[in-house]
């Protein structure tokens, strides 16, 4: 099996992280990614920093990726106002903004995020942003949902004994001779 990332060990205890500056908890035995916001075509977006967040990896969500507007000023140095919305959807009951990012879903060595990419997850919508005044109706945390890895051809699993969680793609076609 082509792994993305394999054997991610689940958080064994809570504790924080401040990406950007924004204080977030990660739960004990959450499935956490850290990622970064790529642009789907360069010429579409300003230049952003390219700051690691977390991500919890949600398979009960079936949408993309959420994102709260305090943690995408503090890591992309940008308001989602000077963007350019692709469209819109109710998420929850409440309509959000979608934007066109992608993902680079980066390498983790002791826990802690390296600066080499292990993949580039297309987001097929885009990231939905959640405004400031409406935080408090979503998870603080950024989430990938389910449409996110099928996106990919991406499966998840994990192993409840060794506390571990996998991200691998099915082999593709043979080569054409």
């Amino acid at each position: 099996m082509p792994f993305v990332i394999s054997r991610v060990p689940l958080n064994p205890t809570e504790r924080t992280v401040a990406p950007g500056g924004v204080i977030v908890t990660l739960r004990r035995l959450q499935p956490v990614v850290w990622v970064r916001l790529a642009s789907w075509r360069p010429d579409e977006v300003p230049d952003l920093r390219a700051v690691a967040f977390p991500a919890v990896l949600d398979t009960g969500n079936n949408g993309t990726v959420l994102v709260a507007e305090t943690i995408f000023r503090a890591v992309t140095g940008a308001s989602p106002a000077t963007l350019r919305g692709r469209h819109s959807a109710a998420v929850n009951g409440i309509v959000l903004r979608c934007y066109g990012f992608n993902l680079e879903l980066l390498r983790l060595r002791r826990g802690s995020p390296v600066d080499h990419a292990a993949a580039q997850l297309q987001t097929d919508r885009g990231v939905f942003i959640i405004p400031a005044h409406l935080e408090h109706r979503f998870p603080r945390m950024p989430v990938g949902g389910v449409r996110c890895l099928t996106a990919d051809r991406l499966t998840f699993s994990l192993n409840g004994d060794r506390e571990t969680f996998s991200l691998w793609r099915p082999p593709g076609p043979p080569a054409a001779r």
